[in-house]
């Protein structure tokens, strides 16, 4: 440990100080000083005596073959005791010895801790080492002579006690930053007797082998809490689950209007908004979904605007006027045409936006969808709809992120809205997580579940749904139709596509098809003078080919497939297809119309036929003109020949729905043909039947086509649905059948209240009716203390925990041995709960399904925690702007300015969390400018948003409530 040195030669002495000072040396048969206390510092170290220069507070501890230890205050030890006076005490380190290779220079020593006034030490006397002498160590002192300091000495201070380590073993020197060190006499001094010294406390010895892991160290934190009654605990985990405020809070005074069924909707809406920032109204058709929204509107007590399609707008002004309530009303075409920043200045000061038909804003690209996006920053959303899934439950999670951050859903299994928007998230998991945004209820389960109103819950008998199987050829000719539409090679990547649309328009009529065929010739026409020209098609001259009229999801389909960056090469061969195609689709005998005829004439009562392009609503008006008939095309109404407004028509078709007088006899109409764009939101409930002309690609479609009549208060006691399917040659190219059962199962599996087939109504599981259980679970009683445990007897051996983890709560059911995530499990076992007898709590089985359930709650906080930090998930403009501001957040700390140091640190915590939607449309609006982005820009585009929740705390668990359920003998 120490460093030798030459015989004679000037050495270093260790001093307490931690460092070293320069000594004489003499050899070890040299006379001893005189044994006194005023003589000269000296020690022995390692038989040879050492002396040197200290200073007050120094301590020189040479080597001794005797083991002593150095001490602090009054303690002696191994029998060496002072001869004449007590040893004077100084506040001072513990002796170190020069480190190997260091230079024998002088070095200061820092001073010890002294009274204040007192003077230093003189300097001792050196003396030579002694012969044979070894390098100065640390060791435990042997011999120490001290000379008495010349000016009087001050009263000492008392000894710092300090209490010992419990990991470490007892000693008895004091282990403050300078610790009291006593100077140590040679063995041959006599000690006066000095009074007793108090037992040194001893500490618990604990070594390292007597240390074992934990078995989960998270069930620490999981800990079950004193046992309450069954009914009790269910109440409490029904109400952490859906987010609910507490009892106090949630008293509202509803209107007297809303239906007894519609109450628990709207409470839970109000809290789905409070915690989400946005929630989504799902009920089945004719549940009275505009009143729920109302009512939450004025809940919130709040400046509101509607969001709704242009065909609904007399609708909702109508209800509006019903209610005595004023709102704007925006249309959903207004979105799609107008530039989003005027839009949002004009409606800055709403602060709520219901959005009607909300499943026309699950596609992310759309212009509609931007607008609205950008519109409802800062602002709490109500989006409503009867058919949220249509194609994918995926979808679902572009229309949450108009309210939600990126990574808002983590707790809950779903670490990235964007990622399970792409679908990257398994199915169920999506559905599950879906449900705590969600208010849907199926018919069935409102019906059960609740007492009547002042208006009767009665909705009309569905008859088994009829299915025609005809064609607008004869079979022969489609064969041949069929091979010649696969002959078409359009430009591009779209060719599958563009053929898949030509067979569906052949499918509605040989109109419609036709029509197809001369726009896809135009578009042959405009490709071709693109190409002599050396350049690509515009998207305006694209639009003269395929109008937005005509189906604005075909356009957004087709647009960025056919239009090839260069020139695209016309296929002359297509030509010669198009007009053999035209031949042999000439005007002939229409099977499918004359079945259509048919069924009219064998029915009674008002008629609804759908279909899908405008060319088929023209030509069925012409073939049934010699009946009541009227049609709808858009925002344009027919009476045979005869132009009207679309209000008109409705009010000749169904003037008890629409709330109109009876028509003039001329006027009255039994039969409406319409497009799609009439399916969604109208009440049209004097019609008796609903005829699907043409098969959508959706089933959600049906279902809406369907709801126009199947509604509340309904004068019909049956109503009747009737759907045309393509024959078999054209449904083997189509495989429309296949497509909508696909379509449908997924649709029950993320939680739709309402499905239709083409056979009729379907069997809604009511996947997301477990929500309205558990609401109805909660009791107005008092909740328990958290951690709160029950048992009872059940149907089965199973244990429910409710976790919050961070922010959000989830449910994991434990059964032999298996965990898995299951709010809607745990609904029915929480049931049980409440009808169960009460029985003692197995406190083992609980905490063995606590350990089971660790690693998932785990795996869940490592998620909160990587969201909160890692770039892999954020948002693309998050990844290149979190470096950029963290190096101004460094020039600022350089500087000292605090204030911009702390916006700056909340501007990072926004990015690393995530942004809505609209937050990211606006951000990327900032850097698409041409002038250089700065950092002050990007701090005002923050400051004007809203503040975000959460922040920077490190995510936590905690058991809310744990039930055991054990099956009865």
């Amino acid at each position: 440990m120490g460093a030798t040195s030459r015989r004679g030669a000037p050495r270093r002495a260790p001093t307490s100080s931690g460092r070293t000072q320069q000594t004489g040396g003499r050899s070890s048969d040299s006379p001893p000083s005189s044994p006194t206390c005023s003589s000269p510092s000296s020690s022995a170290c390692a038989g040879a005596v050492i002396t040197a220069r200290a200073r007050h507070g120094r301590c020189f501890a040479p080597g001794s073959p005797t083991r002593r230890t150095a001490c602090s205050g009054r303690t002696w030890r191994a029998g060496s005791r002072p001869r004449c006076r007590p040893p004077i005490s100084y506040r001072s380190t513990r002796c170190t010895a020069s480190p190997p290779g260091r230079p024998t220079t002088r070095t200061p020593s820092r001073h010890s801790s002294t009274r204040a006034g007192s003077r230093r030490w003189r300097a001792s006397w050196p003396i030579r080492p002694a012969a044979g002498s070894v390098a100065s160590t640390l060791a435990s002192c042997a011999r120490f002579r001290s000379r008495r300091p010349s000016h009087p000495r001050g009263a000492r201070s008392p000894p710092l006690a300090r209490a010992a380590s419990p990991t470490t073993l007892p000693s008895p020197t004091s282990t403050t930053s300078t610790p009291r060190t006593d100077v140590r006499w040679p063995p041959w001094l006599p000690w006066p007797p000095l009074p007793p010294r108090p037992p040194w406390p001893q500490a618990p010895r604990i070594l390292s082998e007597h240390l074992v892991p934990l078995p989960e160290p998270l069930a620490c934190l999981l800990r079950p809490g004193a046992e309450a009654p069954p009914a009790l605990v269910a109440a409490a985990s029904a109400r952490a689950l859906l987010d609910l405020a507490p009892l106090e809070e949630t008293a509202q005074a509803w209107p007297s209007w809303l239906a007894p069924h519609q109450v628990p909707a709207a409470e839970r809406l109000l809290a789905i908004q409070r915690r989400y920032g946005g929630a989504l109204l799902a009920d089945a058709v004719g549940l009275g979904k505009s009143y729920v929204a109302l009512a939450v509107a004025l809940a919130r007590q709040e400046s509101f605007a509607l969001v709704a399609p242009a065909v609904l707008v007399p609708q909702w002004r109508g209800l509006l006027r019903q209610l005595a309530v004023e709102a704007p009303i925006l249309t959903h075409e207004s979105l799609s045409a107008t530039p989003s920043r005027p839009l949002a200045r004009a409606t800055a000061p709403y602060r709520l936006f219901i959005v009607d038909e909300a499943h026309r804003f699950r596609n992310p690209a759309t212009n509609r969808y931007r607008a609205l996006a950008q519109l409802v920053v800062g602002a709490r959303v109500l989006l409503v709809t009867a058919t949220p899934v249509h194609n994918r439950i995926a979808d679902l999670f572009h229309v949450f992120r108009l309210f939600l951050r990126d990574q808002e859903l983590t707790g809950l299994g779903v670490p990235s809205l964007r990622r399970a928007a792409r679908g990257a998230v398994d199915t169920q998991l999506l559905a599950a997580v879906a449900a705590r945004l969600i208010v849907a209820r199926s018919r069935t389960h409102v019906r059960d579940a609740y007492p009547h109103g002042p208006v009767p819950l009665t909705f009309p008998d569905r008859a088994t749904g009829g299915i025609v199987r005809a064609g607008p050829l004869p079979d022969e000719a489609l064969d041949r139709v069929i091979a010649q539409v696969r002959r078409l090679e359009p430009p591009g990547e779209a060719a599958p596509l563009f053929r898949l649309v030509l067979l569906t328009r052949l499918a509605s009529s040989l109109p419609a098809f036709r029509a197809s065929l001369s726009r896809y010739e135009a578009f042959l026409d405009l490709a071709r003078a693109a190409a002599a020209e050396g350049r690509a098609l515009t998207q305006r001259e694209f639009r003269r080919c395929w109008p937005h009229s005509d189906g604005e999801d075909l356009q957004l389909a087709l647009f960025p497939l056919l239009l090839t960056p260069g020139p695209m090469p016309a296929s002359g061969r297509d030509r010669e297809v198009v007009r053999r195609l035209r031949e042999l689709s000439s005007p002939s005998r229409d099977p499918k119309a004359e079945a259509l005829e048919r069924l009219l004439a064998g029915s009674s009562g008002k008629t609804i036929v759908f279909t899908q392009p405008r060319a088929t609503v023209r030509y069925l008006l012409r073939r049934l003109r010699g009946r009541r008939v009227a049609a709808v095309v858009g925002d344009t109404g027919l009476f045979g020949n005869e132009p009207a407004t679309r209000a008109e028509v409705l009010a000749a078709f169904a003037p008890r729905a629409q709330g109109a007088a009876l028509p003039a006899p001329a006027l009255e109409t039994d039969i409406l043909i319409a497009t799609d764009l009439l399916s969604e939101g109208l009440n049209l409930q004097d019609a008796v039947r609903v005829v699907h002309y043409d098969l959508p690609w959706s089933p959600a479609r049906l279902a809406q086509r369907v709801g126009r009549i199947d509604r509340l208060g309904s004068p019909h006691d049956r109503i009747e649905t009737a759907a045309f399917v393509p024959p078999p040659v054209l449904e083997s190219a189509l495989a429309l059948e296949q497509r909508l059962a696909a379509k449908l199962a997924t649709q029950a599996a993320g939680g739709a209240a309402q499905l239709e087939s083409v056979a009729g109504a379907g069997d809604a599981p009511g996947r997301l009716d477990w929500c309205d259980r558990l609401q109805q679970l909660q009791s107005r009683a008092a909740a328990p203390i958290a951690g709160a445990i029950a048992a009872v007897t059940g149907r089965e051996n199973a244990v429910v925990l409710v976790v919050r983890i961070g922010s959000l709560v989830e449910a994991f059911v434990v059964t032999d041995g298996a965990v898995r995530p299951d709010p809607a499990g745990a609904t029915k076992l929480l049931e049980q709960a409440v009808r169960g007898e009460p029985i003692s709590v197995d406190r083992t089985r609980l905490e063995r399904a606590v350990r089971g359930a660790a690693p998932l709650v785990r795996a869940r906080l490592a998620a909160l925690e990587d969201a909160r930090w890692r770039a892999s998930d954020r948002d693309r403009l998050s990844r290149r702007l979190i470096p950029w501001i963290l190096g101004a957040a460094r020039r600022a700390a350089r500087r000292g300015a605090a204030a911009d140091l702390s916006r700056l640190d909340a501007l990072v915590s926004r990015l690393a969390q995530g942004m809505t939607a609209g937050e990211e449309l606006l951000l990327d609006e900032l850097l698409a400018r041409r002038a250089p982005l700065t950092v002050s820009a990007v701090l005002a585009w923050h400051e004007r948003l809203s503040m975000a929740e959460g922040g920077a705390q490190p995510p936590t668990a905690e058991l809310v409530a744990a039930i055991v359920v054990q099956a009865a003998p």
